[in-house]
This record gives structure tokens, sequence and C-alpha cells, in this order.
């Protein structure tokens, strides 16, 4: 632990609402009460959104950031404190309006081996007392008495996570509403985990400061420095009637739920967490107002759906992954098409949440939990093939087949298949030949997951497909100068970036190229600091992308020299912008490539061959842009979300054995 005695300059941080009154009322608080404060606004929504801009063009003095698209607030608050590195923050939220200068908080905050503080808050909605920005450790009675609405009526008592007086050190944690977080602690701690989406970071960082030392404080100024007042469409929405068209008002629980479920910890699918949102989904069972809302749920998605069936989309998490992020744009598109839809996050969150659409119903349950509500006769639940995933669907379709219900189950299989042996376990096999029918991404991805195991008979050809998008043509950034080579993976040595270093290194034309390698992974820090000396400033490591233009925005070419995979969506998100794609011969490879008349195919997996393969694109630029332009035409024909949606509700109506409305009227692929 450490902590300064010397008071930082402050800088406000802001992450935009939806309503730029709330805004503009923050802001002009901040003016009023901190006039030397840096003030940062991060537009985590909707960069073109023309009243924010209104906001934004009256304040040149605030820093604005305009992101297109959402990265969720835990993500936009870490970018935000690197853009004050020798700052102390103050985390405001924007339907806070500050009546005073923070000064006993801001004295507080200066103290040594002060991590937090907070002022005491007025909520204009609410008698809660203004203590309440403290909260009592977490635990699975305290999360489970706050479920159930008991929180207040057992203040002051152990099971309840509210303090009965004010307290000056806080042993739980305090709500980000109107937080100050010292520089120090935020370097020494680090950064907020970002698997949280919206919610609950907050608490396990300060659990992280208070288990290195640091204290929490929750400071009571003489006079009130901060009420709470947001907007009436923006409270709480529980034991509410739900609008026939509205299914976002239970995103905001759901989310605090799973927060509250990955800060107790769901390790193994045995942890606190796991416990708690077992207890949790039992009383939403038996409480009568909790009973009585999910039957006018079901009733209203009953009514929304028609003659579809329902659809259960399961992952073991929402983390940055191709098959992860191919389930979320499947639900989104699903529900477009008047399918009631269900993710569940069987272990974590992460930055996909924020690709969801709010419609979707998401749950963080662990794989022994399988409790799904589905609102129509017939429902089907689309998994991966882990154990976890696996459990849960087995258990789901059991329990509905208890019931009377027609669910059926899918396995998507993502996987790249095994060549010197057996894909899956014994076990999973058996799973496997037990479900009602498994999805595969190519012929030959199929081929090769069953060439040493017999899997289910019914089996149905679905590629993954990704959102169009705007054509960057094959153009090096100078005339006459490097081409930009490029990986955007995870990075893990059997991704082979040093052999595609290595390939580069042996054409022995430094001038002719460099390589981009865009990623976090596991093996990064040995991968890079086995990069030879000499390729510095050729070979770069340029860490983590968000999202997909801000990598292809500075290549030329996509490398992608694994001999082990499935279906490599980066691929299709090369395709689709008309960057040239040079990939090794693996699982769906070919088909994706057209047989080599959409992308360079490089087999077999060698330095020498891939050696050939770049001088034949570094000296044939006109023959690379056709490449690109051909790769463009094939994902735009084969690939896209719309296309994938095809494909499974194609898969849908083989395995119900009967149309319904919207499933398009050709068969099937099937093998």
């Amino acid at each position: 632990m450490a902590g300064t005695t010397e008071r930082r300059g402050l800088a406000v941080l802001i992450i935009s609402p939806a309503r730029a009154e709330l805004l503009d009322r923050a802001l002009g608080a901040v003016d009023k009460w901190l006039p030397d404060a840096r003030v940062h606004v991060w537009d985590n929504r909707d960069a073109a959104t023309p009243a924010i801009r209104e906001v934004a063009a009256r304040r040149p003095d605030v820093t604005w950031t305009f992101w297109d698209a959402d990265l969720g607030p835990v993500t936009a608050t870490n970018r935000l404190m690197a853009q004050v590195p020798e700052h102390d923050a103050l985390l405001l939220d924007p339907a806070v309006e500050l009546l005073g200068p923070l000064a006993r908080a801001r004295e507080v905050l200066a103290e040594a081996g002060v991590a937090a503080v907070s002022p005491t808050v007025l909520d204009a909605h609410r008698e809660g007392r203004p203590w309440d920005m403290a909260r009592r450790p977490q635990s699975i009675v305290r999360g489970l008495v706050d479920v159930a609405g008991w929180s207040d009526s057992l203040r002051g008592r152990r099971v309840s996570e509210l303090y009965a007086t004010a307290p000056d050190r806080v042993d739980g944690h305090l709500l980000r509403r109107c937080l100050l977080v010292s520089r120090d602690a935020y370097d020494a701690v680090g950064r907020f985990d970002e698997r949280f989406f919206d919610g609950g970071e907050e608490a396990a960082w300060q659990r992280a400061a208070l288990a290195a030392g640091w204290t929490l404080r929750l400071v009571d100024d003489p006079e009130p420095q901060a009420r709470w007042e947001a907007p009436d469409d923006t409270e709480d929405t529980a034991g509410v009637d739900v609008p026939a068209d509205e299914r976002t008002v239970r995103r905001p629980d759901d989310l605090r739920r799973a927060a509250r479920t990955m800060g107790l910890g769901i390790r193994n699918n045995a942890g606190r967490g796991a416990l708690f949102a077992a207890g949790a989904s039992l009383l939403d069972r038996v409480q009568p107002v909790s009973r009585a809302r999910r039957r006018r749920e079901r009733t209203a998605a009953a009514a929304r759906a028609g003659d579809r069936p329902a659809v259960v989309v399961i992952s073991n998490g929402l983390e940055l992954g191709g098959a992860e992020r191919q389930r979320v744009m499947l639900a989104n598109e699903l529900l477009e098409r008047g399918h009631p839809v269900t993710v569940v996050a069987l272990q974590k969150l992460g930055p996909y949440t924020a690709e969801l659409d709010p419609r979707v119903r998401l749950l963080l349950q662990p794989f022994w939990q399988p409790l799904v509500d589905v609102p129509t006769d017939e429902a089907i639940l689309v998994s991966g093939v882990t154990n976890t995933e696996i459990g849960f669907a087995l258990g789901w379709r059991a329990q509905g087949r208890l019931h009377g219900e027609r669910r059926l189950w899918m396995p998507a299989s993502h996987d790249p298949a095994e060549l010197g042996g057996p894909t899956y376990t014994d076990r999973q096999a058996r799973a496997l030949r037990a479900a009602d029918a498994l999805l595969v991404l190519a012929r030959q991805h199929h081929d090769d997951l069953t060439r040493f195991q017999p899997l289910t008979d019914t089996v149905m050809i679905a590629p993954n497909g990704i959102p169009a998008a705007a054509e960057r043509s094959y153009a090096p950034a100078t005339e006459g100068g490097p081409v930009r080579f490029g990986m955007v993976t995870r990075i893990v040595e059997y991704k082979n970036p040093l052999l595609l270093a290595d390939a580069l290194d042996a054409l022995d034309r430094p001038g002719d190229w460099t390589l981009d390698i865009f990623g976090e992974g596991p093996d990064r820090a040995d991968l890079e600091a086995r990069t030879p000396p000499h390729l510095a400033g050729k070979v770069r490591w340029r860490g983590r992308a968000f999202g997909p233009d801000e990598a292809f925005g500075q290549i030329d070419v996509l490398c992608v020299p694994s001999g082990f995979e499935a279906f490599p969506l980066v691929m299709v998100e090369a395709m689709m912008r008309g960057v040239p794609v040079m990939a090794s011969v693996s699982g769906a490879v070919p088909e994706m490539l057209d047989g080599g008349r959409a992308g360079v195919m490089v087999d077999p997996l060698t330095r020498e061959r891939w050696t050939e393969a770049l001088r034949a694109v570094i000296d044939d630029p006109a023959g690379t842009a056709a490449l690109g332009a051909a790769g463009r035409d094939r994902a735009l024909s084969h690939y896209t979300v719309a296309a994938m949606a095809d494909d499974y509700q194609r898969a849908f109506v083989r395995l119900l054995g009967h149309p319904f409305t919207g499933a398009p009227a050709e068969p099937a692929r099937t093998l």
C-alpha cells in the first residue's frame, strides 16, 4: 500500500447519459463548485446523438470522447482514467447535481492510505438515508435480502447491507454516484474489472483495495454536497407492469444481479456467487410480486412470438472471442425476427454485453441452475460444446420435458478439430450423440470433427456471420511504401505470430513490409520477448484493439498463420471490408476463401511456403487488390448476420418438423 498527503489535481469523469439535460445540469454544477477541475466526458452510446453534440458545442472547455459503439461504463471509465494520469478522479453520475465543493471529501482523499471517498448524497426520489452511498461487505445472505426487498426494513442488522447510521470508515464499498478515487490507489490496485460491464466493478475494486491495506471513507460535510435526482423514466420499475412493446426494463435488474454474482465469486461454478444466483432464482419463483411479474412477461412474450419458437443461447461468458460474438449477433437477429430470446452466461459477462440488444433477456447462472423461463410451447437451446454448456443444456431439456414442454437442444460446434485424435472426450461425444441436432461451420469442419469419433446423425451447416461494413480497398499507406501486414488474434503460441515474423524476415526485404500484431493473450509477454531484436520497429505488438475497424484501419493485409482453426471470424471481418486475407489451410478456411479465389491459401504450413506467399502479395499489388474485392463479395453473399440467421432458422424448421412465420422457405443444408 502507498499513500500521500499531497493533494493532486482533480479530474471530473462523466459517462454521458442518454438524456442531454442530465449532462447539462451536472456540468453546470461542476462549473460552480469545482471550477479548477479538469472535466472529461465519454459518450458511450451514440457518437451522433444530436442533443449531446449540442452540449459539447457549447462546452469547448470540456474534453469530449465520442465513441461509435457502447464499450460499457467500466471500459469507458478506465479509458478516461488513462486520459488524466496525474490526477485524482471524481467519478460523477450525470444524475448527480453537486451542491458544494466537496471540500472535506477532497481533504480526506489526500490523507495517506485512502483509496476512495464519497460524500453523503441526498436522494430526491426516496427516503433512504444519505449515507446509503456506503454499503457493508457483500455476502450471500445480504444479497438475497436485497433481492427480496428487505434491506431497508432490516437496516443495521447483520443480514442487511445498509448501515444503521453513517459510518466513517467503510468496510464494504462505496457506490460510484459521486465517488472520489485516489490516483495512487488506482495505480497500485489496478484498473476496474471490465468483465462487469456496468455495475459491480467499483465494489470489486474497493474490495481489492481494502485487501491491500487501503481505506474507504464516507464524509459528511456540514451542508449537503450532492443530490441524486434522475428523471422519472429512469426510476426502479420493480413491480410495475411490463409494457407490451418494452422489454428493456429487465436489463438493469439483470445486470445488477449478475454483478453481485460475479462479485461474490462463481469460481468452479460452486462459489458464493453461484449459491447467491440459486437463491435469487428461487426467490423469483416463490415471492408473489416476482411470480406475478414473470407471468406478465411470459404472456406478453407469447403474444409477440406467435408461432415462432423461443430460443435460449448459452455461452460460458461474453468475453472477446469469435464464438461469443457470433452468439450475441445471432441472439440480436433472431429477436428482430420475432423469436423470444434469452442469453445465459454460465461463468461471466464481458465486453460483448455492450453489443447485446437490451430487449434480449440476459442471465448469469452456473451450469447446474438450468432455470430459464420460455413463453412458448416449443423452445430451442443453442450452445457450444464445453462441459458446462452440455450440462446446462441437458438439464434444461430434461426439466422442460418433465413439465410436458417441447424443448430441443442444438449444439453449434465452433471448435477446431484435433487432426491427430478425437476432438471431444468420450463423455462429450456421448452427449453430442444424444443432442437433437448438431450445427457445423462447413462440410470439411464436420469431416474433421468425426474423423475419430461419431457424433449425432442430424447435422446441418450454419457458417458464422457478421454485420456488413464499409469497404476499405487494398492500398498500402504510401505509394511504393511498405505493405502493412497484420494479425488480429488472441496471443497464444499456436497462432504462430513468430512463424509469420520469421517468414517476413526471410524475404530479406526489410523496407517492403511491417507487421502489426493486435491482441492480448497468455503468451504475449513470452512471444514478444522472443521476437528477434533486429526486427524491433518492424514487428510491433499493439495490444488489444477495440473493434475491428481500429485494427483494420492500420493494416493492408490480414494474416492468419495458425494451422489450427475452425472458422476464424477475423477473416470475415477483413473480407467484409475488402482487406485481403492470407491464411493457412485448416477447418473451414478453404471454403471461406472459395478455394483461393477470395484470398491466399497457404499450404503446407511452413516458413518457406509463407515466405513465398508473402513475396507474391508484395510483388503483385493489382492481384492482391483483386483478391480483397473478391473476398468482400464472398463475405457479403455468404457470411452476413442475415445469412447466418437464415441458416439457423432453416435448422429450426428441420428440427421442429414444421415451418413458422418468417422462416426461410429453402431447406436446411444437411450432411
